[in-house]
């Protein structure tokens, strides 16, 4: 017969079992999980501010595509904000800006949607539509009276399938879902404003 182990031998095991199924389970929720990667905004100064521009690349997660074609329209917001740093608090926001892309699916004539920016259009797939979706272009992120020349400041910003604009029943039951949890943070890029001087009109 084999003897048992010792008694700080078991808890040695044991303490490693645990660990070992943290850690399979935890590779297994990240296996699952929506993944999206949000790329390093351009940005563009112009006289009256600064404009950004970024992309977020991810595939459409099955539980995400089976609900859109069920009818239930997915919605996807990006926002963008301009921060001053100050060593003594929190960076400071000096302007921000937004968009909501809003994808449906019409089965009837086989054609997604894409409102956005008060303009919908329509396409023949789905990779065109999320294509459409995943760029955001020429976003006002801040106003020229709100920037000091020669200052210097950081664009933040954040990519996420907006569960808020979901049917109020559908929220409870993806809430907790990984595959719903669509998010990603843009990295942060800094720039000095230096407005450029306003182009003279022709005549």
């Amino acid at each position: 017969m084999t003897p048992a182990p010792a008694p700080s031998r078991r808890r040695a095991l044991a303490a490693f079992g645990v660990l070992l199924g943290a850690g399979l389970l935890q590779g297994a929720g990240r296996a699952l999980a929506a993944s999206a990667d949000a790329q390093v905004p351009t940005l563009e100064l112009e006289p009256d501010g600064v404009y950004a521009s970024c992309t977020v690349v991810f595939a459409l997660p099955r539980p995400l595509e089976d609900a859109l074609h069920r009818g239930i329209p997915l919605s996807f917001l990006t926002r963008l904000q301009v921060e001053q740093g100050r060593w003594w608090w929190f960076n400071e926001t000096v302007g921000s800006g937004q968009m909501l892309s809003r994808l449906s699916y019409q089965p009837l004539l086989d054609k997604f949607h894409v409102l956005s920016d008060g303009r919908q259009r329509s396409y023949a797939s789905l990779d065109e539509a999320l294509d459409a979706v995943q760029h955001v272009q020429h976003l006002k992120v801040a106003d020229a009276r709100d920037l000091v020349p020669g200052r210097s400041y950081e664009l933040a910003g954040h990519f996420e399938l907006d569960l808020s604009q979901l049917p109020r029943p559908f929220q409870i039951d993806v809430g907790s879902s990984s595959d719903w949890q669509l998010q990603a943070p843009f990295p942060r890029t800094t720039f000095t404003w230096k407005p450029p001087r306003p182009t003279a009109s022709p005549g």
